[in-house]
């Protein structure tokens, strides 16, 4: 019995300190999936997005930092629709942080 008791809480504490944390959002992988059709891979929009800005841009990355982009991204702006509903607040803070890299 003993062994047994042993084993199982041997075997607690292994699955406790072996589960591996949660996963910060790809925020690459999700502007990929979720932005890139309108806004382009690279940050250029498409001629489909007109009136859109250019995500690689240095006047867009310099007047908008990361909580302006997720702002956008979570409300929506003109045709942009929002994503508050869509997607995580963890999602669209790495969508943020992905766009402020296309330079």
């Amino acid at each position: 019995m003993r062994r047994c008791l042993a084993l199982s809480i041997g075997s607690a504490f292994l699955f406790l300190f072996a589960v591996p944390a949660f996963a910060e959002p790809d925020g690459k992988a999700l502007y990929e999936s979720k932005c890139a059709m309108c806004h382009g891979k690279d940050g250029v929009a498409k001629p489909m997005a007109k009136g859109s800005a250019n995500f690689n841009d240095p006047a867009f990355q310099k007047a908008n930092d990361a909580a302006a982009i997720a702002k956008v991204a979570s409300e929506g702006k003109n045709k942009m629709p929002a994503y508050k509903d869509k997607l995580s607040a963890a999602d669209i803070q790495a969508i943020a942080a992905h766009v402020k890299t296309l330079k």
